[in-house]
């Protein structure tokens, strides 16, 4: 199983500037990505009886187009169950639990079950300071093999940055790099 740029950002506890900020809105902008060049999005938030729902509609002039919907609940333990539906209304279902630590970073351990029953176990620390999100994570499938992902968000007014780099589950090398634009 490979865990795509969608999911990796439901693994931390903003999206970027292609979410809403607040308790509801939406957000639409444009973004260039170097995996399949500009485009445009759209983010709808949602929250009903302390329940949060993103619809996210990203569209890129490559014809790529990605649909999603996360529905997040905090449980009454403070962790949180992250249900996510692609376009085709396949569902990936995330359990997260996070713990702040003495020097500011935050400690994150997920478990991630795609539609197809296969579970990532997902562990690593986040970051923060002067408008810049910094985490890094290890993901290791059912299987046992594992990769490790960083993954930098830069906030600079209604502008976005977010730099994915790290080694994949065969040693191939990832990078990833995309500009989200948040229209005022």
């Amino acid at each position: 199983m490979t865990i795509n740029s969608a999911s990796l950002f439901a693994l931390g506890t903003t999206n970027g500037a292609a979410q809403p900020h607040g308790n509801e809105g939406s957000k639409t902008g444009t973004v260039s990505s170097t995996a399949h060049g500009d485009g445009t999005f759209a983010t709808t938030l949602e929250i009903v009886n302390g329940q949060k729902t993103i619809d996210k509609v990203v569209t890129y002039a490559d014809g790529t187009q990605k649909v999603s919907e996360r529905v997040v609940t905090v449980n009454d333990d403070g962790s949180k169950t992250i249900t996510k539906t692609n376009k085709n209304g396949k569902t990936t279902t995330i359990q997260e639990s996070q713990v702040k630590n003495d020097d500011g970073t935050i400690t994150v351990a997920k478990e991630v079950t795609n539609a197809k029953g296969e579970v990532t176990e997902i562990s690593g620390t986040i970051s923060r300071s002067h408008g810049e999100v910094d985490k890094t994570f290890t993901c290791t499938h059912s299987g046992g093999l594992s990769e490790t992902i960083s993954r930098q968000t830069i906030h600079d007014g209604n502008v976005t940055t977010h730099i994915k780099s790290g080694t994949g589950y065969y040693g191939n090398p990832i990078y990833n790099e995309s500009t989200w634009t948040t229209f005022v």
